[in-house]
């Protein structure tokens, strides 16, 4: 068995890493936020889920600091076996293509780059900061994790379906790729003890459209369906998971079956619109 450091163990991927690791024997620690004692002792395999999501944009100064300036204490001071640390598929916004050694762009005059450029500037670190055994993972959109109060996107869809009805502020085409939670915490440890390369997307490596979601939520709760007008398409590229399934036989489990069983509905004769 391994030992094992999760920083960042309060949120929702920490927790769940923490429980995961425990369940199989591994030796885990997690430390509070502001433990300083965690530079006086090996970590063993380091991993990083600290990071601040859906409310980054009112609290940017927090979000460089969560994303770099704590990472690149770690990499100054830490001492440990392996880190890897959580980045995100956002990065992949502003592209074409979802792979781990496209060339990827960011605005610094949009506010919702700013998350972009912090995770890429944590990404840079790791690749650039003269460690060994350090990895990135750009981590899509998790599913399955969440409480009920989360303003992550599904959870928010639920809490509206049961007051009687959705309204999309981006259009139903939009799509982007989710995974379930489970193949996550499945999956970063592996990568953390024996991954071959420097960084990874961690995906399903297929896309869900807001129309399937809303299908699927309407036909659990007879809840309706609108659109705002002129809502925006947001539409991410295919996320490669090639180098997953080469090196870890990385096999994503269906997010839609996963979230709501064996439910018997054909989308295709439905349109909320």
């Amino acid at each position: 068995m391994s030992h094992f450091t999760i920083l960042g163990a309060t949120g929702t991927i920490g927790q769940r890493l923490v429980s995961h690791l425990r369940a199989l024997g591994h030796d885990v620690s997690a430390p509070a936020r502001g433990d300083r004692t965690i530079w006086d002792r090996p970590l063993g395999h380091a991993i990083y889920t600290i990071g601040i999501t859906a409310d980054f944009r009112t609290k940017p100064l927090d979000t460089v600091e969560a994303h770099v300036c704590l990472l690149r204490e770690m990499l100054a001071r830490a001492d440990f076996s392996s880190l890897t640390y959580l980045s995100s598929t956002r990065v992949y916004g502003s592209s074409q293509v979802g792979r781990e050694d496209a060339a990827l762009s960011v605005d610094p005059n949009s506010a919702s780059d700013l998350y972009n450029l912090s995770k890429l500037m944590g990404e840079s670190l790791c690749l650039h900061g003269g460690r060994a055994q350090v990895r990135a993972v750009r981590l899509s959109n998790v599913i399955g994790g969440d409480d009920a109060e989360s303003e992550n996107f599904l959870p928010s869809l639920l809490r509206e379906a049961k007051s009687g009805g959705i309204l999309l502020r981006s259009a139903l085409t939009s799509a982007k790729d989710y995974i379930h939670i489970d193949d996550v915490v499945a999956m970063l440890p592996r990568i953390a003890e024996s991954g071959r390369y420097r960084l990874y997307n961690l995906a399903s490596g297929q896309k869900i459209s807001h129309r399937e979601w809303t299908y699927w939520i309407s036909a659990r709760t007879g809840c309706s369906v609108a659109v705002m007008p002129n809502a925006p398409v947001l539409d991410f590229p295919v996320i490669d998971i090639t180098r997953l399934r080469e090196e870890f036989a990385f096999a994503p489990r269906d997010v839609l079956r996963s979230v709501f069983g064996t439910l018997k509905t054909d989308i295709s004769l439905v349109d909320p619109e």
